[in-house]
């Protein structure tokens, strides 16, 4: 038996996709064709072997770095007049990435097999997103492919660019956390064990601090597999009542509402709502489908239906505008822009200007979330390292008072 990915319309004019086990490609069309779909390509899937060349999507995977260079030097190749095929072979040459070279390749075998570049890119749906592979499709029906995907190539390193800042910004709590974790582990490891038992064995009655603290330590000394279990089973718990949509549901409008961090969380998923709405619609994509796909591209449930909510109300003729000021989690200036792209028929770019704004709205709130983390976690590194420290000078204390 081998694989086989297709790609058809079913009997209510859907796109569908999928995958198929089948002896020969032409038992495997019968099949799909008795199922009542109206093929448009089906293709024996590559080998593992084939796609993951040297490397893993795992050990090796493609970068939004990567992807922006990839997608800006195929832009370059097609705009000067280059075969796609060929610039694909190029570029496959010259990538260091050796699983986005192979992922390359594949897409130049599909293509000289007559698949356009978006559908061969949906085999391979951990690169190239929906998003992405729903703009490309455009382009190649506006036959704009190579102005259209130097777009892509800047949105994906703007994209990059954020991410990257962002971890930038959260180094220095990181840093603090870590030698939090090595200060308190050395003390309680090293230091305290000896000052208790020297105390216990001059037969001194322990002080509170004391007591509390010893009693922690001989508590994870002698049941820490009862701590790992415990660490287990909640995080299990977790997971299994995270895929109950109700209490996602909940959670996520929680998160969406926290002080602070609720802002933080709003801003940037209206930044990527924006980002990736008026990617789609500058590629051509109608608004009604751009936003279904958009609806995809959010990590928040709440946020989601906020999106779904919005098409329903494009479905009913109402403008983009008055959708978004209807939705909890959009700010007005969101709806405002939005107002002023449609009358002046310039909807993409103040989608993309929201969705500018946002990110640096969101990085300097990070900067001063993380600014205000790094002091928050010195007072809590020395209230803890403090317990410590009164806990054993305590002992010395009531020594030294009776000595005297």
């Amino acid at each position: 038996m081998q694989s086989f990915t297709y790609l058809a319309r079913n009997s209510h004019g859907v796109m569908v996709s999928g995958g198929i086990q089948g002896e020969r490609r032409d038992s495997v069309i019968k099949t799909l064709k008795e199922k009542g779909y109206f093929l448009i390509n089906v293709e024996r899937e590559a080998s593992l072997a084939s796609l993951m060349g040297k490397g893993s999507s795992l050990r090796n995977p493609v970068r939004v770095k990567e992807k922006a260079v990839f997608t800006h030097q195929l832009a370059t190749l097609l705009r000067a007049g280059m075969q796609l095929s060929r610039a694909l072979k190029t570029l496959a040459k010259q990538t260091e990435n050796p699983y986005l070279a192979s992922i390359i390749n594949q897409l130049c075998i599909d293509i000289e097999e007559s698949s356009s570049l978006s559908m061969a890119m949906r085999k391979h749906p951990a690169t190239f997103s929906s998003v992405y592979t729903a703009i490309v499709e455009a382009a190649e029906e506006s036959g704009s492919l190579p102005e259209t995907l130097s777009v892509l190539s800047n949105q994906l390193k703007t994209q990059s660019a954020v991410h990257a800042r962002i971890r930038g910004a959260m180094v220095y709590p990181l840093f603090l956390l870590c030698v939090s974790v090595i200060v308190v582990g050395v003390l309680t490891t090293f230091v305290v064990p000896k000052f208790i038992e020297m105390f216990v064995n001059s037969n001194q009655e322990l002080p509170l601090p004391t007591k509390l603290l010893d009693m922690g330590m001989t508590f994870v000394k002698d049941s820490w597999w009862v701590v790992l279990i415990g660490l287990a089973g909640l995080t299990g718990l977790v997971m299994i009542a995270l895929r109950e949509k109700r209490l996602r549901l909940s959670l996520d409008h929680t998160l969406m509402r926290m002080p602070l961090f609720g802002q933080v969380n709003q801003k940037l998923q209206i930044a990527r709502f924006a980002r990736t709405l008026g990617s789609l619609m500058r590629g051509g994509v109608r608004i009604v489908e751009a936003i279904n796909t958009t609806r995809g591209v959010t990590s928040n449930l709440a946020f989601e239906r906020g999106v779904s909510n919005i098409e329903t109300q494009l479905l009913k003729g109402s403008t983009l505008a008055k959708a978004i000021e209807e939705q909890p989690y959009f700010s007005e200036i969101t709806s405002n822009m939005v107002a002023v792209g449609e009358e002046t028929g310039m909807l993409p770019e103040m989608l993309l200007e929201v969705a500018d704004m946002y990110d640096q709205e969101c990085e300097s709130a990070i900067n001063s979330v993380t600014t205000l983390l790094g002091p928050l976690m010195i007072v809590v590194l020395g209230a803890i390292v403090g317990f410590v420290v009164v806990a054993i000078l305590l002992p010395i204390f009531r020594t030294s008072t009776m000595i005297g």
